[in-house]
């Protein structure tokens, strides 16, 4: 008996020991892209999901990053690549509305939000300590950028030995106009090839349910 992809998706499940990991959904970076067609789609499909996450009565560990730099930036060598990088979206400076995780997202006193220093959403913080801690052994990724952010922390988790989900309508790559070019390189190719699950919102919704 052959089993369908629908079947397959009915009966998935993200098990007990999961975790949320939301990377990047600050001010700065959402402002970036509110106003493109693939930026609205990606908002609305973050926000559903983490309404969702939040309205559910036994909430898995939800985490969200947030790139910034302390007075002088002392973290940050600007006339390295990831330095260079930076250039033109403005100040990432600690406690400045630019890095607080947008509006657009629900988040109270039960979400843990890390500041991080570099792509990698573990880079400079507490990250692989609490997942350890909380004994988790799959996460669900949405966030931008694409190609850096979001794959950065797939190849971490992925040495790691995390179960991982991408949740394909939950990641945009920075422009967003470029996004469609890099999703079918990055979801349909990379991760594929590395046994890794790359699910819709409606995919993630359901299994959330079931989990």
């Amino acid at each position: 008996m052959v089993t369908t992809h629908q079947e397959v998706e009915e009966t998935l499940t993200f098990g007990k020991n999961y975790a949320v990991l939301n990377l990047d959904l600050m001010t700065v970076l959402i402002n970036a892209v509110k106003d493109t067609t693939n930026g609205r789609e990606f908002i609305s499909n973050c926000s559903r999901w983490n309404d969702a996450v939040h309205k559910k009565e036994s909430r898995p560990l939800t985490i969200f990053t947030t790139l910034f730099f302390n007075s002088g930036e002392p973290e940050l060598a600007k006339t390295a690549p990831f330095g260079k990088l930076l250039e033109g979206f403005g100040s990432f400076a600690a406690k400045s509305d630019a890095v607080q995780i947008a509006p657009n997202f629900t988040t109270d006193e039960k979400d843990i939000v890390l500041q991080k220093t570099r792509w990698y959403a573990g880079a400079g913080n507490s990250l692989e300590q609490i997942l350890r801690a909380q004994n988790i052994d799959t996460v669900i990724l949405s966030g931008l950028s694409l190609s850096g952010v979001v794959m950065s922390t797939v190849y971490r988790l992925f040495d790691f030995d995390y179960n991982i989900f991408v949740i394909s309508d939950n990641v945009l790559e920075l422009p967003p106009s470029q996004h469609p070019e890099y999703a079918r390189v990055m979801l349909d190719s990379l991760l594929a090839k590395m046994n890794l699950r790359v699910i819709s919102i409606e995919d993630a919704l359901k299994a959330l349910e079931k989990s």
